[in-house]
């Protein structure tokens, strides 16, 4: 009785809507401007901070940090000069100062925050205490002076590393942000510097550091998704002729994409929710979605149109609809469910976000395609399309070359259900085996193509200088002067000392390197006096000394202004997870077994220590948004089909696909990382639609046409297949777009989720049938009895009693191939 009560009501919903087709449109195209006239407003967030929850206590520590020592992802500015004198030369000393004047102009760089060679100073010992002077006012105009400069820097160890490389041929000059939300024009003016720069022959100037990572990274979105989403757009546009091969077949479908994707990021735009790295998928993603259920609806109304030829536009779009809705609504709601899965399982705010509006986009494409698309449909005369004829003698619906296929391939997969069954088998125990050989890793600056200038940066200044991926260490004691203790300042000392022999650990940076040369200048410059001074009183006096005549904001960045906080800088020559792992591992663990006292502890902070956890996150929400897609998949598909053995079986070819995308995973060597980790949860919603659509055939098929399995499936593969074949190549190849992405994360994103999609179509189409085959599962099957049900004459619509005339269904026709 439900059943039929659904059918009366689709029926009344679909003649409400063909009967008022223009106020359907018209409602159709208020949405969309309603929703797409907030896209301009939609703000790029390239942070990698994106990625950690903001109520994550890495994150507020990092932030607390900074307010208090001042430290922010830095732009970092390489020259590079590989002659004889190295840099130390008039004229690359001379570019230097350049560079720093201009860099300070900047709009959203601090000028303060601006660090080279041209700002720093040395300690110098004098018969009166401690000097503090500039390695150079001006830049040396010959080169003996310019061998001065190398002598004097070259002599102070805290520099050596961070900001002159030990051979000389490399300096930076280092600029922190004032808004890094600027960091895309920053990095856009810094380019533009580097162009004017007055460089000789030799001379080679890079820009790298994690702000020009986001700054590029903004510009690298915007040019991508200005390639990638007409692409998609002509590839969808493409399959839809090839499978129907008229106009309204091509074009409709695509205002059901631009009513999808527009609304997506209209109300993405609305609720201010930011535009991340990964969200350059969606509009792709919802393209593909998009077009799926307008597919199976106008593969129906073109076999009604063939089979009644002589009927109204709206008796054909309402059969079609009524026949229709279910099946796309319940990959819908399927859909909807593994993206919420993805949603719900993830702690990261841009995959939260991916998951949200993609559903929210899937939701929208059905209500296009459940009323738009009817309506436009009903105000068309009917033309046939050359895909769906009727041998005029026989009245038999004729197959196409594309019909023909898939019910080859559908009667050798019943004929040969058992080695379909064995040779699932082997590919599942095959991909268990590369499953477990998934690593876990993330690398910031591998998003983009190793031909990028910014790529080469980052290798250039790794491979020269101490590198610029940075964990902090943050020490505490409890009284203000308490660093001036030398059991704490030696505490310190031994810290880094056992962080530079971690492995990609190349130098630290602390108060204790100050010190440490303050000591050795007040010492007549020997070398065995650079180390810490024992008595307290003498390490007070030493600043006392240098505020004399330099700068006390000179140590901001390594201790606060009461001496009770200090931070010691480490720097890493790579920001690759795995190797940041080791090294915030043991660093925990060394500050728990051997630094932390009763009088002084220690916190790790800085861009290392949140990359670790955040990527440390990615791996634990990317099985647990599978688990939860799979969970709310099987549950939507049992609720549908009244059966948990039918939501099992939904979920079959979901499953197989994921398992597979982990074995390519694994055998290939690709990372569990940003780009990577939503495919799993993606494939599950898109993929779990090709069971769906075969299942609720099979059940009107055989359940309720009382077809056996082999009549059932050379019905099924010529229609349905048909249908699920061009349903795979948009999905696969509106993916497949994302594989000419210059995002290196979306090339394997989009990679993946086609494999996925590919094998949960291909087991849709073999694993499922050949396993219902196999076990006969009772919900596909009729009851041996069932009692008559007597309908209200009064519930009958007319339209429907008018219908009563066209008894020929297609699932009943024969068909026959064309000849």
């Amino acid at each position: 009785m439900n059943k039929i009560n659904n059918e009366i009501w689709a029926s009344r919903f679909f003649q409400a809507v063909t009967a008022f087709p223009k106020t359907i449109i018209i409602a159709g195209l208020m949405l969309i401007l309603g929703t797409a006239i907030f896209i301009p407003t939609l703000q790029k967030d390239t942070r990698s901070d994106a990625f950690i929850p903001p109520d994550h206590p890495a994150l507020i520590y990092r932030d607390k940090v900074e307010d208090i020592f001042g430290l922010k992802d830095p732009m970092v500015i390489a020259i590079v000069n590989e002659g004889e004198a190295g840099v130390f030369n008039p004229h690359t000393l001379a570019l230097v100062e350049w560079l720093t004047e201009r860099i300070e102009s900047i709009d959203s760089i601090d000028p303060e925050r601006v660090t080279s060679l041209a700002t720093e100073n040395d300690i110098i010992g004098t018969d009166d205490g401690m000097l503090v002077e500039a390695f150079f006012e001006t830049p040396p105009t010959t080169q003996r002076q310019a061998d001065q400069v190398r002598e004097a820097v070259m002599d102070f160890p805290l520099y050596l590393g961070s900001l002159v490389s030990r051979h000389g041929d490399a300096t930076l000059i280092v600029a922190e942000l004032i808004d890094q939300t600027q960091a895309q024009q920053v990095y856009a003016d810094l380019l533009a510097l580097v162009e004017q720069a007055p460089t000789k022959q030799g001379e080679m100037i890079h820009v790298a550091g994690e702000g020009a990572v986001s700054g590029y990274m903004g510009a690298y979105i915007d040019a991508d998704a200005q390639r990638l989403n007409p692409i998609a757009a002509l590839i969808i546009t493409l399959i839809l002729f090839v499978a129907f091969r008229t106009l309204r077949g091509t074009l409709l479908p695509n205002f059901v994409v631009l009513a999808t994707v527009g609304s997506a990021l209209g109300v993405m735009a609305a609720f201010d929710v930011s535009f991340f790295v990964i969200t350059n998928a969606l509009p792709v993603v919802l393209i593909g979605i998009a077009v799926a259920d307008s597919i199976h609806i106008l593969s129906q109304y073109y076999e009604e149109v063939a089979q009644q030829p002589k009927d109204t536009p709206r008796r054909i779009v309402i059969r079609t609809m009524e026949k229709m809705w279910r099946p796309i609504t319940v990959t819908t709601l399927t859909t909807m469910a593994g993206f919420l899965g993805l949603s719900l399982a993830s702690v990261m705010p841009p995959m939260q976000y991916f998951g949200l509006f993609a559903m929210l986009g899937v939701g929208v494409a059905w209500l296009f395609s459940v009323t738009v698309l009817p309506a436009a449909l009903s105000l068309l005369k009917l033309k046939p399309s050359p895909a769906y004829q009727i041998q005029d003698q026989q009245n038999q619906l004729q197959v196409d070359r594309f019909g023909l296929a898939m019910k080859s391939f559908g009667c050798w997969v019943s004929r040969h259900h058992v080695l379909v069954l064995f040779l699932a088998a082997i590919v599942t125990s095959a991909g268990i085996v590369g499953a477990f050989k998934l690593e876990l890793n993330e690398a910031r600056i591998t998003i983009f193509q190793k031909d990028e200038p910014i790529v080469h940066a980052d290798t250039i200044i790794n491979q020269k200088l101490d590198g610029v991926h940075y964990l902090d260490v943050v020490v505490e004691t409890p009284q203000a002067e308490d660093l001036f203790k030398p059991e704490n300042l030696t505490r310190i000392e031994a810290l880094q000392s056992y962080a530079e022999t971690l492995p990609h650990v190349k130098g630290s940076t602390s108060i204790v390197d100050y010190l440490k040369q303050m000591n050795r200048a007040l010492n007549e410059d020997r070398l065995d006096a650079y180390q810490l001074p024992t008595d307290p009183d003498l390490v007070a006096q030493y600043f006392l000394l240098y505020s004399a005549s330099g700068d006390p904001a000179d140590f901001e960045e390594e201790a606060d202004y009461d001496y009770r906080l200090a931070n010691v800088r480490i720097r890493m020559d790579t920001g690759v997870y795995t190797h940041e792992k080791v090294v915030v591992e043991a660093m925990q663990l060394y500050i728990a077994d051997h630094f932390n006292a009763p009088d002084i502890s220690a916190n790790l902070s800085g861009r290392v220590n949140v990359d670790y956890h955040w990527i440390k996150l990615l791996g634990k929400s990317h099985f647990g948004s599978v688990a939860v897609a799979l969970m709310l998949v099987w549950m939507m598909a049992s609720f549908n089909m009244r059966s948990m053995v039918a939501g099992v079986i939904t979920v079959i070819p979901a499953a197989f696909s994921v398992l597979l995308i982990c074995a390519v995973m694994g055998f290939s060597g690709i990372w569990l990382a940003i780009g990577t980790s939503m495919f799993a949860a993606i494939a599950i919603g898109l993929g779990v639609d090709f069971a769906v659509h075969t299942i609720e055939r099979l059940k009107v098929l055989i359940r309720d046409q009382k077809h056996s399995f082999d009549e059932a499936i050379e019905i099924l593969y010529p229609s349905t297949g048909r249908a699920l074949l061009f349903n795979f190549a948009a999905l696969a190849l509106g993916f497949g777009v994302l594989t000419t992405s210059e995002v290196v994360p979306l090339i394997k994103f989009g990679s993946l989720v086609a494999v996925g999609i590919s094998a949960s179509f291909v087991a849709s189409m073999t694993i499922l049938p050949a396993l219902i085959k196999a076990i006969h599962p009772a919900f596909l099957y009729p009851k041996t009895s069932s009692a008559n049900t007597t309908i209200p004459i009064e519930m009958i619509d007319p339209i429907r009693l008018a219908d009563a005339t066209h008894k020929e269904r297609k699932d009943e026709v024969q068909t026959k191939p064309i000849q």
